[in-house]
């Protein structure tokens, strides 16, 4: 069994926005806040939530989501980060309620690939971009695509300590669940209500630092 692995979230911790979102907002046709808001209620899990909003999303192709691509920013500190814990031998995972396309694409800007991501899988089959969900969990209490819960505790059985990065509701459920947590935005909202143990950051330089990587 090794000592640790990280694990994070992507969009709007590695991200500097919520790029699934934004890409939504920007493109999907009238009715997509409806769907959105029926997620947000409860009303539909995240899986039919993604489903229903592509379909929304006219003329999608490769092209599209690669032009939107090329306007997300990712944290100005996360290579630095990345790099420094592959120098020291730490695993790292990135676990995600979004999309892998978008993730892998927007990754593979700064140069990174080949990192272990667990989040839905979306791919273009004959023109057209198909959502699976290979990380879901029916009794997932987030109703999430990917239940990090479960992914956390199967990592469990090879690591001594996990530590996790989030800022979001997709995060919640597994706050409590880490050895150690980092959190910011609604995350910390979230922890300091329910009297989670976490270390607040606003970047990854203060994770850097916190974790002493050299």
């Amino acid at each position: 069994m090794k000592d640790l692995c990280i694990l994070s979230d992507f969009d709007g911790t590695i991200t500097t926005c919520d790029g699934l979102y934004s890409f939504i907002s920007v493109y999907a046709q009238e009715g997509w806040k409806q769907i959105e808001q029926d997620w947000v209620d409860g009303k539909i899990n995240s899986k039919k939530c993604l489903i229903e909003e592509f379909k929304l999303v006219p003329n999608l192709s490769e092209k599209l989501i690669e032009d939107f691509i090329d306007n997300i920013k990712i944290d100005k500190f996360f290579v630095d980060f990345y790099k420094r814990i592959i120098k020291n031998g730490i695993d790292f995972y990135i676990v995600s309620d979004g999309i892998d396309y978008f993730i892998e694409k927007i990754l593979l800007k700064y140069g990174i690939k080949n990192l272990k991501i667990f989040s839905n899988h979306g791919d273009f089959i004959n023109g057209e971009f198909i959502l699976s969900f290979p990380n879901d969990n029916l009794k997932c209490i987030n109703n999430a695509g990917t239940c990090k819960c479960s992914i956390l505790n199967n990592l469990r059985q090879h690591y001594e300590t996990i530590y996790y990065i989030g800022d979001g509701v997709s995060d919640f459920c597994v706050a409590d669940k880490a050895d150690f947590l980092f959190a910011k935005s609604k995350l910390i909202d979230y922890c300091e209500k329910n009297s989670i143990l976490h270390k607040k950051f606003d970047n990854f330089s203060n994770i850097i630092t916190e974790l002493k990587l050299n």
